[in-house]
Order: structure tokens, then C-alpha cells, then sequence
């Protein structure tokens, strides 16, 4: 799946900026961080963003022999360990407890830390998580601010992938893609998602449609225990005299009684000269 890396401030540790580290220094900045936290203070399940890995040589695949032996150095245990296509997700314990996550392809990646990770059982039965798919070509069409006209093509594939934590574990949860269509554009899916525990998963429900906001994966657990999500879809349509028009649909989720439950949703529509308009088509 196409999608940005999450970002995000937390107090646990007073970062004015995320820091840019090469693959190779990804352990040292993780060791460095997992010492300064205070555990004392640290709330269950809080986790910030500690550094951004730079771009790797888009030619080659991730080096994960070298990143592993620079963890190992550190005395960092690997608890998990998933590859997805190209890209690669480690989930790290220090010997405090402190855990991070390693996500990283050759565009670059991030490291998120959890100072102090939950370990309390959600609701319902541990079942095997369905492994779907859902890839999609997106076309557009749209007037450059030279009057011409553009067309695009862009691919999105989407797949049960674990992608943010939403217990405060430290380690990535799996989210099932949801489309009513084969042909279901990207602002039309939402995701079933699943608490791991092992190689199961805990059902919370599906949220959606649309996409994460950019702090997704590191906005603080609510009383429930769980991270809530803001999901944005976008959709386009010509409006009057042919403009066209944009309309943004946001959706907030939180956790009530066990399952992902709708809060609340805003959305409000405008005038975009030159935004594209799209359909979608199933390969």
C-alpha cells in the first residue's frame, strides 16, 4: 500500500526534532533513547517518533543482515520480524523493557519507540487474520495551470499488512483492506482491524473509508486503552460550468465496548480548478 510515515512529538523524551539517522545508525539512535527514558514517568502504551531513516540506494534491497548485526551490538532483542515486498518492519525490546519499530524501504523509513508497552488481553477470541487483497489502478484526469490537459495512471495495492500498533504493545497490529467493489477506489476502503497476539488476532472492527492521518500510529491511547483514528477521504467530481470540485469526508474511531465505533464525521466540499478527477479499475 501507498502510504506516508507516521509522524509524531511525544513528551516521554523532549525531541524538538526527529532526527534523520543512515540505516546503519538505526540500533545506536534506538539504544541512545531506550536509555534516557523515564520509566517512572512514562504513560502505558505512549509512543513518539525518535528518528527518520534517510533514503537507501533505490537499486538495492534493504540490507536486513547488517541492520540485525548492528541490533544484536546494541543488545537489542528482535521480537518480531515481518517483510512485506520491499519494505521491512523490526520490532526491538531493550533491557528495560523500552520497545521500537524499525520500518524502512529503500525510499527510507522511521523508528517509533514505546516507553512503556501494555500487555492487557483484548476483547474476544484470538482467530487466524484473513490474508486479502485489494489492488486498484487509479486514472485520473485533470487542467495543468497551463490549461492542458493531464492524465495519470497511479497503482495502489493494498493487503493485510501490520501497520500501526492500537493497544500500546509496541508491536505493529494487522489491518484487513474492506471494499465493497473490485474496483473500489482508495478513498472507498476501509480496514478491518485485528490486535495481535502471536500469529491471531483480536477483532476491534473496521474503520473507514480513506486513509490514516499522518500521526495515526502515534496518537495517545483514549480510556479505553486502544489508539484512536481519524481516517480522510477524498472525492472528486465536476461541478457547475465544469470546475471541478473536491469533497472531504473526515471520520474519527475510537474504541467503545470492544469494537472501532464512528464518533463522529465532518465534511465539507470546495472549489478546485486544477485538482484531477479519477475512476478506478480493478487489474
Amino acid at each position: 500500500m501507498r502510504r506516508a510515515l507516521l509522524l509524531l512529538l511525544a513528551p516521554v523524551i523532549a525531541f524538538a526534532d526527529a532526527p534523520s539517522v543512515k540505516l546503519d545508525d538505526a540500533a545506536r539512535a534506538i539504544a541512545d533513547a531506550a536509555a534516557k527514558v523515564e520509566l517512572a514517568h512514562a504513560k502505558f502504551g505512549e509512543t513518539l517518533t525518535i528518528a527518520t531513516i534517510a533514503p537507501l540506494d533505490p537499486a538495492k534491497p534493504v540490507d536486513t543482515k547488517s541492520l540485525r548485526d548492528t541490533l544484536a551490538k546494541q543488545k537489542l532483542q528482535i521480537i518480531d520480524d515481518r517483510t512485506y515486498g520491499t519494505s521491512v518492519v523490526i520490532t526491538v525490546e531493550a533491557a528495560n523493557g523500552v520497545r521500537a519499530r524499525v520500518t524502512v524501504d529503500q525510499g527510507g523509513g522511521s523508528i517509533t519507540m514505546t516507553a512503556r508497552p501494555r500487555t492487557a488481553k483484548p476483547p474476544g477470541k484470538c482467530v487466524p487474520v484473513p490474508q486479502a487483497k485489494h489492488p486498484v489502478y487509479v486514472n485520473s484526469t485533470g487542467t495543468s495551470q497551463d490549461g492542458e490537459t493531464r492524465r495519470g495512471q497511479t497503482f495502489w495495492d493494498y493487503k493485510t499488512e501490520r501497520i500501526h500498533d492500537v493497544d500500546g504493545d509496541g508491536l505493529a497490529d494487522s489491518f484487513v483492506p474492506v471494499a465493497k467493489t473490485k474496483s473500489a477506489c482508495p478513498e472507498e476502503v476501509s480496514f478491518r482491524v485485528y490486535a495481535m497476539r502471536g500469529n491471531c488476532g483480536h477483532d476491534l472492527g473496521v474503520i473507514g473509508p480513506g486513509s490514516f492521518q499522518w500521526d495515526a500510529g502515534t496518537v495517545a491511547l483514549d480510556a479505553s486503552g486502544f489508539r484512536p483514528f481519524t481516517m480522510e477521504a477524498q472525492t472528486s467530481r465536476l461541478g457547475k460550468r465544469g470546475i471541478p470540485e473536491m469533497t472531504t469526508t473526515v471520520r474519527r474511531f475510537a474504541v467503545k465496548h470492544g469494537r472501532y465505533t464512528q464518533v463522529d464525521t465532518k465534511t465539507t466540499t470546495g472549489v478546485c480548478h486544477h485538482c484531477a478527477t479519477w475512476h478506478c479499475n480493478a487489474p
